[in-house]
């Protein structure tokens, strides 16, 4: 590589130096260069990323201006292009062993030189002690690391907690969501960093606690939090890194202003930046599509995405949601990521109704939507998830159902669902340790959200590892009190091992959540045989493919010794493609009729390898 060009790209950046938002995006311009092809450029003529390279040159001019009696260092900051003073004195110790206030005052003692020279020596000696120990250290890590097959190391992790809203209206929650979402899926393309999911991260919404309790819980080592000024024609969002250990420290900031029309180049700039703040090279992925979406459609985008995120078990939300995405498609027809959300929607809507003739017009919706997204854009992960997630639970074809799992992950390694695609299809096809694996790789980059917990549980249930299963719910159950998934899971595994009383106070709990007073009730004056067949009569009282979720009521028939029964709802499931019949017939719950040819022909057309 010339000499030229490395002299070119630090006259350009030494210009620009002011510029606090000069970055990879605005060199790779002033070369004439793509994002990629700069990156890979300036790497292999300097030796160093591109922030790097800007950080230190914006340092080392600030170094030159230092001498200057008349600039304090705050205001050198700001000339130099650091957004501020605070970033800049961290930035500025980490780079020269000093502060810049003791920079400048050695230099207006004059003794700068003899200064600088004794702090040298001091620290040749302080880093050979360090280096001394460092290489015992290291000799010891290898050592540790030779014995366990040379593991690879583990990836640098961040969770993106929700930004706030500090727009003077206080009503722009769906906006502040959905670039907190955006950034998180931005992220997620990253092969060299772990992105905690927007699921476990909003959990955090509001929540008053100190930032190493957050990342502790989360399992990550950085934390990116932030906020959102919304203007009636502008958006200024500021967003900070921080590393809550050993001691907390702010390690980046920046603040960016945009017009409504470019919130897709905000998300994109901050991502990036971060991205290259935590690698030292980022290479975008090149397929990845940029957007232009028009400001009117991407708000009720983001409107419909963000009823989807929090309101999906409630039909009116959902319907609500759809209005909206379908109003943003009539604007801008061309925008993938909303079709995405409106599959996911019409599924979310599909598993709430009992009608199946209007079950199978939600799924082909879901269907028409997902493929049109696909059409538009091949580089979003979550496509490839929504259309793996139709083709097995909906379809049964299990082999696109993995290879779709796969494709997202090629391209967003941090894309739980993907993972948890492929816990599904290790359980269709019998093979419960991958199952499990897969599940918890899933529960690590989602760690506090209770339906992945539920579904890590689920896994060791079908794998008869009821001592695993019975923890896992109750971890679920102590984040979250109220969640009435596991309360009646953890019932079906307490009855499995004998320990009926515990799983009768489980359901129990269950009908305090759900409002079903009565049938608590039940379970306190009746035997709980008793209380089995009072629930199947009220869950039976419609035609059955009108009542509820069938492979349930069959559970429930297995508890009471009713096999024809189990069966006859099985088959109705079977019938209607009910989405949960494929996972749910491996339960130990059925081992009683797998010699049963009516369930051996259910499980072949379904697909499902059983255990012997």
């Amino acid at each position: 590589m010339s000499e030229n060009f490395k002299n070119k790209v630090r006259l350009i950046i030494q210009h620009r130096i002011q510029e606090e938002s000069f970055g990879v995006s605005e060199l790779a311009a002033e070369l004439g260069l793509s994002r990629s092809q700069a990156l890979r450029k300036v790497k292999a003529a300097t030796g160093k990323s591109i922030n790097r390279l800007i950080r230190e040159i914006r340092l080392a001019e600030a170094k030159k201006l230092l001498g200057n009696h008349e600039l304090t260092a705050s205001e050198i900051a700001y000339r130099v292009g650091f957004s501020s003073p605070s970033y800049f004195n961290k930035c500025f110790l980490d780079q020269y062993g000093v502060t810049p206030g003791e920079y400048k005052k050695d230099s207006d003692d004059g003794t700068d030189e003899e200064v600088q020279t004794k702090r040298g020596f001091s620290r040749q000696k302080s880093l050979f002690v360090v280096f001394f120990f460092l290489i015992i250290l290291i000799a010891s890590i290898y050592s540790t690391i030779w014995k366990k097959d040379k593991a690879p190391a583990e990836l640098t992790s961040i969770a993106v907690l929700p930004l706030l809203d500090f727009s003077e209206s206080k009503d722009k929650d769906y906006l502040t969501d959905g670039i907190t979402e955006a950034i998180t899926l931005e992220l997620a393309r990253n092969e060299s960093i772990r992105v905690i999911s927007r699921g476990s991260a909003m959990k955090y919404k509001n929540e008053k606690k100190l930032y190493s309790e957050i990342a502790e819980e989360l399992g990550v080592d950085l934390l990116l939090e932030g906020s959102v000024l919304s203007g009636d024609d502008t958006l200024r969002v500021v967003v900070q890194l921080i590393k809550p250990y050993p001691e907390e420290r702010h390690i980046w900031q920046n603040s960016y202003d945009r017009d409504h029309t470019d919130i897709l180049g905000l998300i994109r700039n901050v991502s990036n930046e971060i991205a290259g703040e935590i690698s030292d090279v980022v290479e975008p992925d090149s397929k990845q599509k940029t957007y232009s979406v028009d400001p009117k459609a991407y708000d009720l985008y983001l409107r419909g995405r963000h009823l989807w995120n929090t309101q999906n078990i409630n039909k009116n939300a959902l319907m609500n949601a759809v209005e909206n995405l379908n109003e943003s498609l009539k604007i801008d027809p061309d925008f993938a990521p909303a079709y995405i959300t409106l599959a996911e929607t019409y599924l979310a809507i599909n598993t709430l109704i009992g009608d199946n003739v209007e079950k199978m017009n939600y799924r082909e919706n879901a269907r028409l939507a997902i493929n049109k997204a696909l059409e538009l854009d091949q580089s979003l992960a979550a496509a490839y998830v929504t259309k793996g997630n139709l083709a097995g639970k909906l379809d049964w074809d299990w082999e696109t159902m993995k290879e779709m799992a796969d494709k997202a992950l090629q391209l967003e390694p941090s894309n739980s669902g993907a993972h948890l695609t492929l816990s599904n299809y290790f359980v269709i096809t019998g093979d419960y340790k991958k199952a499990i694996k897969e599940a918890l790789i899933a529960e690590k980059l989602d760690p506090i959200n209770p339906q992945v917990g539920c579904l890590v549980a689920e896994r060791y249930y079908i794998a008869r590892d009821y001592d695993n299963a019975i923890k896992k719910y109750k971890e679920v159950i102590d984040l979250y009190p109220n969640y009435g998934w596991a309360y009646n899971n953890i019932g079906f595994v307490y009855i499995q091992i004998g320990e009926t009383e515990k799983g009768v106070e489980a359901w129990q709990q269950l009908q305090i959540i759900r409002g079903h007073q009565e049938l608590y009730n039940c379970y306190d004056e009746h035997p709980y045989q008793y209380c089995f067949e009072f629930y199947l009569e009220n869950a039976k009282n419609n035609e059955p493919r009108f009542c509820s979720n069938p492979v349930l009521i069959s559970s429930v028939e297995m508890l009471v010794d009713d096999e024809q029964g189990a069966l006859e709802y099985l088959d109705i499931a079977r019938q209607y493609k009910n989405e949960d019949l494929p996972v749910m017939i491996t339960y130990p719950d059925f081992y009683a009729l797998h010699h049963k040819d009516g369930f051996k022909k259910i499980a072949q057309e379904v697909g499902v390898k059983l255990p012997l």
